[in-house]
């Protein structure tokens, strides 16, 4: 560290100078001019004196107060937190403030140069300083203290007018391990969101009252809106009218179980989600964070499990848990209508013999067949059930009569034995006949068990009397073909 008289050389020397200088003019001068000049005239030794001392008193008051101005200076300095330290122009730390010495555990006599930095960044920290002419400069990097702890600082410095080459740098170091650190955790953080929110398949937006304030990459994909879009977007633009009701009820209640809604594309297509919301609060304002997840395949996967549980897994017809559901419904509607309906049951003659013949694959496609036959006959409100092996049930709904009831079964026998059906070249064609039972409501019965019955013992009936022909059940409206 340089001692007092390098710090004020300057001041010294100004101060020899001008002694050297007042002796001169006051003594030798006078003298030196008489032997030249013997009639020239100059001022009295007194104001010659007068003004020597002046100046010099002047140069002294000046050289006090930059003096004392400097130690305020280093006062200041040594009362901050960071380390306040001063590069000359031979890149060497000249001042160091205390509490940033014990920071760094060093002293500016031993190690702060040599250890917490090299002459090449001290060096390299005055070229930036100069370059700025003036301006403060910012830079970070890591040092090691003499504590063996490496530590993240923000050094800011600037160079001192007149700014020149050799001109002093003052600089000063704040320790901001903690907010780098804490910024790192922020970025690994921020990282790992977007990586969770790019592989994520749910829509997550964040809204005040359904208009959209954030939004992530599934939002994108899911709507097949851009960002910018999505951002200019309210519930009403997302979220189907007829769901669009039960959505922001639960916006404005809070709700925060999950539901269904059917959700609105860009494109105007239409897919069912499930919508799960909860409010949070964002820099002291209630926000409500909401997730959108397509069940599409959900709710396909559960319509299969249903079909599948109440149809046929051959011909895709109700099956016998249906069709009884389907024949309880006709019951009441009729009985709540005043109005009949016909049962029917359906058994296919000889079928025994083709599975027996060609197999269960050939009777699985005379079936199918069957199936198609019986369903492209019959109107879209009448239901047509395959209840097991070959026997199939109908409900004609709005059948009043028997001649109703004869007319629709005619049509069935055109219908199944019109044409045979092929099946290759191994087997000969099959041409189908069906023996068939016809229960009236209510004249054949009221309930379920009365009218299934009804009709199976018009079935067994028409099958005694020589297949291919229908028979209704015996009451006094009963009639044969």
């Amino acid at each position: 560290m340089p001692g007092p008289f390098l710090k004020d050389r300057y001041f010294i020397g100004l101060h020899i100078s001008w002694w050297l200088l007042g002796l001169w003019l006051c003594g030798g001068i006078e003298y030196a001019l008489a032997l030249t000049y013997s009639d020239a005239t100059f001022p009295p030794l007194s104001t010659s004196l007068v003004f020597f001392l002046s100046v010099a008193g002047l140069l002294a008051i000046v050289h006090f107060m930059v003096r004392r101005n400097a130690k305020s200076r280093q006062r200041f300095f040594a009362r901050l937190p960071g380390l306040v330290f001063r590069i000359d122009e031979f890149g060497k730390i000249e001042f160091a403030s205390d509490q940033g010495l014990n920071w760094a555990g060093a002293s500016i006599t031993d190690s702060l140069r040599n250890q917490i930095f090299d002459h090449e960044a001290l060096m390299n920290l005055r070229r930036a300083a100069i370059e700025a002419k003036g301006e403060i400069q910012t830079t970070e990097m890591t040092v090691k203290t003499n504590h063996g702890e490496q530590r993240w600082v923000r050094i800011q410095m600037r160079a001192l007018p007149p700014i020149t080459p050799d001109c002093q740098i003052d600089c000063i170091i704040w320790d901001i391990t903690e907010l780098v650190e804490e910024r790192n955790r922020r970025q690994e953080s921020e990282e790992r969101l977007k990586i969770l929110e790019t592989l994520s398949n749910e829509a997550i937006f964040l809204h005040d009252g359904g208009k959209c304030i954030d939004t992530n990459n599934a939002a994108e994909r899911m709507f097949g809106y851009d960002r910018s879009e999505l951002l200019l977007l309210s519930a009403a633009d997302i979220i189907s009218s007829e769901t669009l009701p039960l959505v922001m009820a639960n916006i404005r209640s809070g709700y925060d179980k999950p539901y269904e809604a059917i959700a609105v594309c860009k494109d105007g297509s239409k897919f069912p989600c499930e919508i799960n919301g909860r409010n949070v609060v964002v820099q002291g304002q209630t926000l409500r964070l909401t997730s959108f997840t397509n069940i599409s395949d959900r709710k396909f996967t559960e319509e299969q499990i249903r079909f599948q549980a109440n149809h046929d897994a051959l011909t895709s017809l109700p099956n016998r848990y249906l069709f009884m559901d389907r024949l309880n419904f006709a019951i009441k509607l009729s009985k709540r209508r005043r109005e009949c309906f016909a049962l029917m049951f359906i058994d296919i003659d000889e079928f025994k013999s083709l599975n027996d013949t060609g197999g269960h694959s050939t009777g699985d496609k005379a079936l199918d067949e069957i199936a198609k036959r019986l369903t492209g006959t019959l109107r879209n409100v009448d239901t047509v059930a395959r209840i097991g092996g070959d026997e199939f049930t109908i409900i004609l709904p709005g059948t009043e009569t028997p001649e109703d009831a004869e007319l629709v079964a005619r049509k069935l026998q055109t219908a199944l034995s019109g044409s045979a059906i092929e099946f290759g070249d191994d087997l000969s064609p099959y041409t189908v006949t069906a023996s068939i039972g016809i229960a009236l409501y209510p004249d054949h019965g009221e309930t379920v068990d009365e009218l299934i019955a009804a009709a199976d013992d018009a079935m067994y009936a028409a099958k005694k009397s020589g297949r291919n022909t229908f028979r209704f059940a015996t009451n006094n409206r009963s009639r044969t073909e």
